[in-house]
């Protein structure tokens, strides 16, 4: 935790020689301590203000914090996304410099399964700068910190949903220990205070953005966005509206998946290859919605999993014992990739407990 909440301290960023400056006229600095906390600033130059940190100032490190890519912000910003042409299309062509999605040649015959847990996110931010947010949905930095760090020390490492499409299509085994980190809705927190955090560990993660809220006060600019993908994290699917799919006349529900995943790739420039279905609404139509986009290639759901109820060994002679313990069932084959189940990380977990479910969840 002492690596992430060093990069909170910082007011420059170093990214290939490029220094990234925090705005920092205006803004109010608040202490515990002798500590200082300080998200990163977003790429469109604007950061928010500093927050105190909810523990003791951390000891000094002697571990080197692997290099933050991040780019500047270019000296002419991105048009806003929604002046952008509306394209209601899953096909490649229709927004031809975007980068389409590139899959293994084939796909492997036969059953594979991987059992790679999904945690899944919405907001890494203090509870004074959540708004009206489910308060259950957002995870103060400190702790979102403090639960990687965990993790981290533990020998957990990330891949993207992308990665994992890929896996589950060419047969190949991640190494154990492997979890990906899911990111809801394109609040601006997940730049500012999540982006920091997830690159003093190494790890990445799959935002899922509602294409329509882009650029919107609050949530990620299309500089946040191109950001993200030059500092390897992957830009996801979450629909242009966020309404719940499964509710929609059928009708509509290829414009809420194509014309999000165009527009993505109109400002990223790449095609997105995952998509988080809203409140988790799914149906066996929505689904077939989902897979009909060329470029989707991996779909997830906010729960809940799949429950086993094991059962403690009966004596001898007794009869069988009933289950005594819950445990969650991860799992992703081919078959079901665009039913993939996640874990909700909540403000509560504490991080010795998220080690150990993440470890039954990869033990199946």
């Amino acid at each position: 935790m002492a690596r992430a909440l060093s990069h909170l301290h910082r007011a420059v960023v170093a990214a290939s020689g490029i220094a990234v400056l925090l705005v920092a006229a205006g803004c109010a600095t608040l202490r515990s301590g002798s500590s200082v906390l300080t998200p990163m600033p977003s790429a469109s130059g604007v950061s928010l203000a500093t927050v105190p940190s909810a523990s003791p100032t951390p000891s000094p490190t002697s571990s080197p914090s692997p290099s933050l890519k991040i780019t500047p912000s270019p000296e002419t910003p991105p048009p806003p996304a929604g002046s952008l042409p509306l394209v209601n299309s899953c096909n490649p062509s229709s927004v031809p410099d975007a980068i389409p999605v590139t899959a293994p040649a084939s796909a492997e015959a036969g059953s594979f399964t991987l059992h790679v847990p999904v945690l899944m996110y919405h907001r890494i931010v203090p509870f004074a700068q959540a708004g009206n947010s489910n308060v259950g949905l957002v995870v103060p930095p400190q702790t979102f910190a403090a639960q990687l760090e965990a993790l981290d020390k533990a020998g957990w490492h990330t891949i993207t949903m992308a990665t994992l499409a890929n896996d589950l299509q060419a047969h190949v085994r991640p190494p154990a220990k492997t979890f990906v980190i899911t990111i809801d809705d394109g609040w601006a927190d997940g730049y500012t205070y999540a982006l920091p955090i997830m690159h003093d560990y190494g790890f990445v993660a799959t935002y899922f953005v509602i294409a329509g809220r882009i650029d919107k006060p609050g949530f990620l600019t299309s500089a946040d966005l191109q950001a993200l993908v030059a500092s390897g994290d992957e830009i996801g699917d979450h629909t242009m509206d966020h309404l719940e799919l499964s509710g929609l006349r059928i009708a509509k529900v290829p414009y809420e998946i194509d014309a999000a995943a165009a527009r993505i790739a109109q400002v990223t420039g790449y095609w997105p290859e995952s998509l988080a279905y809203p409140y988790g609404g799914v149906n066996s139509q929505v689904a077939t919605a989902v897979a009909a986009c060329q470029e989707l290639r991996i779909a997830v759901l906010e729960g809940p999993l799949e429950m086993v109820y094991p059962a403690p060994r009966p004596a001898p002679g007794a009869s069988p014992a009933r289950p005594t313990k819950l445990m969650l069932k991860a799992y992703e084959t081919w078959a079901d990739r665009f039913v993939v189940p996640r874990v909700k990380v909540s403000p509560s977990m504490k991080p010795a407990a998220l080690v150990v479910e993440l470890g039954l969840l990869q033990a199946g």
